[in-house]
């Protein structure tokens, strides 16, 4: 399917250097941005891969991955805190 779309000058400049400085086309640079605010949380759901993959290994659950995290948050805290004294 195709739509044709009419960018003023000043974005399309901005659409053609971030494609450059990302190495990529300036097509490519619309569809992502479209794609992004279509689905804002894809990137989110992109980063967050790994950790649910690893989560999984471990057979955990999204309860228990927050908890142990909390949990070595303040112990890091609490060794800061120590070594400031």
């Amino acid at each position: 399917m195709s739509i044709l779309v009419t960018i003023p000058d000043p974005l399309a400049e901005k659409v053609t250097q971030a494609a450059k400085s990302q190495g990529k086309s300036p097509e490519d640079v619309v569809l992502e941005a479209v794609a992004g605010r279509l689905d804002p949380f894809a990137r989110v759901h992109k980063l967050m891969t790994p950790v649910y993959d690893r989560m999984k290994e471990l057979g955990i659950t999204e309860d228990e991955a927050v908890e142990d995290f909390e949990a070595e948050k303040h112990a890091m805290r609490r060794e800061r805190r120590a070594a400031d004294q």
